[in-house]
């Protein structure tokens, strides 16, 4: 056996009261989720007092003190227990609920409370508390609030804090970190549905789901699940007027919805069901990766409780109809609890109680500590949620109504366990170990029979018909496809013969055309007075023939011209051989490109006179 050491850091709270004092007991700590450095610490003492302390290097430093009840003055004859706590007037465990956003002072008088500048000390001390940057109202860095803002702007964030009593009376609160005054507590909160009778509350969580439910664990083995609710107008008006003070009216409401039984250990024989169980101490501890998960933990192990109708509830919230009830529809699904670590049998006086707890996440596990110094890990698993298939919901195939839930869901749903069986680590010693030993494992030999190895039959059985149902719906699938190819093909075969069709249709069509083309000029050439377009043809032919003439009496003028400039020429010529010439070169060449432009443009105009006489059929 390897052993191992572990090293920690501790630091003491109020080690002067709770060395000294015999009455005050530490109830429950935790860190306060509105600190900016994580370093608030809020614990709850049996003298009916919330102390909040600040960790400042290696000490702890008390801030305030709040407040929560009746502080305890008298104890019961012979013991250490206080009146208060008899009646359970004492709080025995708080916790923090979802932030809520606030517009409005948390105190009526807040906005005219002075705000303290703090002293040169504490401006040096980055993590004490400054009055006019760490504040619970706004989560934001030391340098950026001011004085102004926080007196124009009152929105801020602020968390309230549910604090139970024995008598399972549940009481709020919101602590400001900047104020040290005294904090009204609100309540007892309107609890519905539920009666508690002469059972003493243990322990509070509030789960992280939306809206807000709130566990509340008995002594006897019962854990109730409540939501928190806006409290009905005329409640509220009603409470106004019994309250003492307006500040302690309560503005929400607890609905019961759920009540889970715990096996608090494990049964061994069939006369073991009318023991009486004992009463132990159970608290509760959150898991951070589920919302609907959470622990409990008490004297005769461990359970693990799954809630069924968070989903359902937070769906519910998200969606805009307000009209309909939603009670049977969304707590239908019901909670179940685990048996993970049983410390105790039923039958036997002797326990191996659960002394620290504590949940890893990577990979998600328990740690168990018990009283005998063993330490027990259990991996916890986590079925991956399936996406649920959009794909069918608008389509009206025949596997609509099978596929409504995924099918790998609706296996584990029959393979969930009935009823757990826990792994015992049951106290060392005594006479009945051994008797125990043999009694349990012909219970968990009866369990398989009865229960597990059912499921499984029944799990393979639905497999069974799922597989046959696929394949008749294969086969029928099948079938469906070849009748498609074979109305593919005929389709295909009509496709061709009524392309065919086409064009022997269209060739037709074009003759006709042409037919009645040639039977319209027919007619037009028959008729005795011409049409308009041939009117205007016959004109525009006319103005052709004018102009056809005046060219022709152009070009002859322009022949005329050219056999006199080229008598002229010659004439010139023979005079220029005579004698010589008085014209410099530079006018010759501008005379040649004059006569090349004039010879080019007489050659153009032949040109398109021809090509008039030939559109014209003019010889």
């Amino acid at each position: 056996n390897k052993s191992y050491r572990f090293s920690s850091r501790s630091y003491s709270l109020d080690e002067r009261l709770l060395s000294c004092s015999d009455t005050v007991q530490v109830r429950q700590v935790r860190f306060h989720p509105g600190s900016i450095d994580h370093n608030h610490v809020l614990v709850l003492t049996s003298d009916n007092k919330l102390r909040l302390y600040q960790i400042r290097g290696q000490e702890a430093v008390g801030v305030a003190i709040f407040p929560v009840g009746e502080e305890p003055s008298g104890l019961f004859p012979g013991s250490k227990t206080p009146f208060l706590d008899i009646y359970g007037e004492i709080a025995v465990d708080f916790d923090f609920g979802h932030p809520e956003i606030s517009e409005t002072p948390l105190y009526p008088d807040e906005e005219e409370r002075s705000i303290a500048s703090p002293s040169p000390a504490q401006d040096e001390d980055k993590y004490y508390i400054n009055v006019e940057t760490q504040t619970v109202d706004r989560i934001v860095p030391k340098s950026l609030p001011e004085k102004e803002k926080l007196k124009k702007k009152w929105e801020s964030l602020i968390w309230p804090i549910y604090i139970l009593r024995g008598d399972m009376t549940v009481y709020y609160m919101y602590i400001d970190l900047k104020s040290r005054s005294k904090v009204p507590v609100k309540g007892p909160i309107p609890l519905s549905s539920f009666d508690a009778g002469e059972n003493e509350a243990c322990s509070l969580i509030c789960l992280n789901t939306t809206p807000q439910i709130i566990c509340i664990a008995l002594s006897n083995g019962s854990i109730c699940h409540s939501v928190v609710l806006s409290i009905d107008k005329e409640l509220h008006n009603q409470l106004k007027k019994n309250a003492r003070s307006l500040n302690e009216v309560p503005d929400k409401e607890m609905l019961v919805f759920e009540s889970v039984e715990l096996e608090m250990g494990l049964k061994t024989l069939d006369d073991d069901i009318d023991i009486k169980p004992n009463k132990y101490p159970i608290f509760l501890h959150k898991d951070e990766l589920k919302s609907g998960k959470y622990f409990a933990t008490h004297t005769t192990g461990v359970h693990m409780i799954t809630i069924g109708c968070v989903d359902e509830l937070q769906a519910y919230a998200e969606s805009a109809t307000d009209d309909a009830d939603p009670t049977p529809d969304i707590f239908q699904n019901p909670s179940k609890a685990e048996y993970l670590v049983c410390t105790k049998a039923a039958s036997s006086e002797k326990v191996n109680p659960v002394i620290g707890f504590s949940i890893y996440y990577e990979p998600p596990s328990v740690i168990v500590l018990l009283g005998d110094g063993s330490v027990l890990t259990l991996g916890i698993f986590y079925a991956p949620s399936v996406p649920p298939m959009e794909g069918l919901v608008d389509t009206n195939s025949p596997l609509k109504k099978m596929l409504k839930e995924p099918f790998d869901q609706y296996i584990q749903k029959i393979l969930k366990k009935a009823s757990t069986q826990p792994v015992l680590k049951l106290s060392a010693g005594g006479e009945r170990i051994q008797e125990q030993c043999y009694e349990l494992l012909q219970r968990t030999a009866q369990i398989f029979r009865e229960e597990h190895f059912k499921q499984h039959t029944k799990a393979r059985e639905e497999i069974e018909k799922r597989v046959q149902t696929l394949t008749l719906m294969m086969k029928n699938q099948q079938k469906e496809l070849e009748r498609i190819n074979k109305e593919k093909e005929e389709l295909q075969e009509k496709a061709s013969n009524l392309a065919e069709k086409y064009e022997d249709a269209k060739d037709k069509q074009d003759e006709i055309i042409k037919r009645c083309e040639h039977i319209l000029m027919l007619v037009a050439r028959k008729r005795s007075e011409p049409t308009e377009a041939e009117k205007i043809f016959m004109k525009e032919c006319k103005e052709a023939n004018e102009k056809i003439v005046q060219y022709w009496d152009q070009i002859d003028k322009i022949k005329k011209k050219m056999k006199y400039q080229q008598i002229q020429m010659e004439n010139w010529k023979k005079q220029e051989g005579k004698r010589v010439s008085t014209i410099n070169e530079s006018h010759v060449n501008t005379i040649k490109t004059n006569l090349g432009e004039t010879t080019k443009t007489i050659a153009e105009m032949i040109t398109e006179v021809k090509d008039i006489m030939k559109h014209f059929n003019l010889k």
